[in-house]
């Protein structure tokens, strides 16, 4: 079995940097009004508090009534067991930028299945044509995109996995030409790791006049 290097177990699987990346996208303002969805400890929260006027976090299914100038939620679309609904209910408090970042299904293989090995909250993970057409749906469109991919260490994103033995099993299998699990595993020295694909947008209502899309693709 492949083993964890002393300094991939000292990482926080590249968390601080997809932070850093997220709220650069969403480009908080000093006047903003920021709501930050969030069923967990994410850090995104922390992380645009210093950059704007007032922060307020809460759960997908307690949104505050208000309108908020930034609304951000960082994996929690891919937890919605309705998703249309979910980025309808952001769009009626944003009263300006929606910013929605969520793993992508790829032709890999169906990554959403290792992510609800490593976190049952997990529904089911889309393609990215998949998650624009959800946009439409709900009334909204991106007007601006982040698409990208991340290679990581395994370890460290298993140390709150519930069932990490498996999901190494899984990964280790498809090295040795078993099923794609979708986060496309490879050995580096002896360690092991692993792929994920993300998008970012930037939302808004149909409603409102469009400035033309800006996608931007790395």
């Amino acid at each position: 079995m492949p083993q964890a290097s002393p300094q991939a177990k000292g990482q926080a699987a590249g968390t601080a940097c997809d932070l850093r990346r997220l709220v650069d996208f969403a480009e908080p303002r000093r006047d903003d009004t920021c709501l930050d969805i969030a069923s967990g400890a994410s850090g995104l929260a922390a992380a645009i508090r210093p950059r704007v006027r007032e922060l307020t976090s809460a759960p997908s299914g307690a949104l505050p009534s208000g309108a908020f100038t930034l609304v951000t939620a960082w994996l929690e679309l891919g937890r919605s067991k309705d998703q249309v609904g979910f980025v309808r209910d952001l769009l009626k408090v944003c009263g300006g930028r929606l910013v929605l970042a969520d793993l992508v299904r790829t032709r890999a293989g169906d990554g959403g299945h290792i992510e609800r090995l490593r976190d049952p909250a997990h529904t089911k993970m889309r393609t990215m044509a998949e998650l624009v057409e959800i946009l439409r749906r709900a009334g909204g469109w991106a007007r601006r995109l982040d698409v990208f991919t991340i290679e990581r260490p395994v370890e460290p994103w298993l140390a709150e996995a519930h069932d990490p033995d498996r999901i190494r099993q899984e990964l280790t299998d498809e090295l040795d030409g078993g099923p794609l699990t979708g986060a496309r595993p490879r050995l580096i020295g002896n360690e092991l790791w692993f792929t994920q694909s993300w998008a970012y947008f930037a939302v808004e209502p149909v409603s409102r006049p469009r400035r033309g899309p800006a996608p931007r693709r790395r």
